[in-house]
């Protein structure tokens, strides 16, 4: 804390207090301490000092833009045995990213880059309207879930690296912090593992996680090898499941609902349509598309 020598000039004491006094952000403290104004001028380093600092907090965007001098901490005022003090707490930013990294443990990461664990709705890039949109998308999907309500999820498409997979990673730790278990994927490793572990004897183990997490993100759907067996037999059974107990399902892909469609269409037998139509109306009624 920077200290403040007033003793050589007292009247400017006076003054300080008097303008610290009429401090609209401090004012409610004092009130609620009922605070005199000796009180205030045995602690105006301490409020001097809050009252700078604490500027430093207005709009801020997130940690990675943190002006305070350890990142994260925010001044607080605190009135103990008829003193003033000025303390440190995590703002809540900081509080966020403690909680984030005590729930990671709920968090299954298949085939993702260690940077999903560090994504986070706090640093969403919203320079577009667009990504305005789809940060109010996810907070209100969010904050639906945790009351209770059914909600869909969504199938977030575009092209490539427009920002899709730290999209759904950080839809992934939101849910994480609000205590859910969560699992998110790539999608093409997932379904050659899916393959492989036939002869391990876990498939049935994985299905059974991917049917019954509480909430599930996939990545990159459409970009693996195609696989009718994948489709009828993996995919489809977990999107039915997922659906019919209503747990929230996402996806990204590099297409759109109507190309991914074709694409789980092998060839033009009527089966064929059918089969791949019947994963895309899953996908549809678990999701709700956006184009990024």
């Amino acid at each position: 804390m920077r200290k403040y020598d007033f003793k050589a000039n007292p009247t400017l004491v006076d003054e300080i207090v008097e303008e610290l006094s009429e401090d609209q952000r401090l004012k409610p403290f004092f009130l609620k301490h009922d605070i005199t104004s000796e009180v205030i001028e045995d602690a105006v380093n301490e409020l001097v000092t809050f009252r700078e600092e604490i500027k430093r907090c207005d709009d801020c965007p997130g940690l990675h833009a943190c002006k305070q001098d350890t990142t994260g901490m925010q001044p607080v005022l605190k009135y103990r045995r008829g003193r003033i003090a000025l303390e440190y707490q995590p703002c809540h930013y900081m509080r966020a990213k403690d909680k984030q990294m005590e729930s990671k443990h709920r968090i299954n990461a298949l085939y993702m880059p260690k940077m999903i664990l560090d994504a986070t709705l706090e640093d969403f890039y919203m320079n577009t309207k667009e990504r305005n949109d789809l940060y109010k998308k996810i907070i209100g999907i969010t904050n639906q879930y945790a009351k209770g309500e059914s909600v869909k999820g969504l199938y977030l498409h575009g092209r490539y690296q427009i920002g899709k997979t730290y999209t759904l990673a950080a839809i992934a730790n939101r849910f994480c912090t609000m205590g859910y278990e969560v699992i998110i994927a790539y999608y093409p490793d997932l379904a050659r593992e899916m393959k492989s572990s036939i002869k391990t004897g876990t498939l049935e183990e994985r299905i059974a996680q991917l049917k019954t997490v509480d909430v599930l993100l996939l990545d990159d759907i459409g970009g693996e090898m195609f696989s009718a067996w994948i489709r009828d037999e993996i995919l489809g059974p977990i999107l039915q499941y997922r659906l019919l107990d209503e747990k929230p399902t996402f996806f990204s892909s590099n297409l759109p609902l109507n190309e991914l469609s074709k694409y789980f269409i092998s060839t033009d037998q009527q089966q064929e349509k059918i089969k791949g139509f019947r994963i895309i109306e899953r996908i549809k009624k678990l999701t709700e598309p956006f184009n990024m």
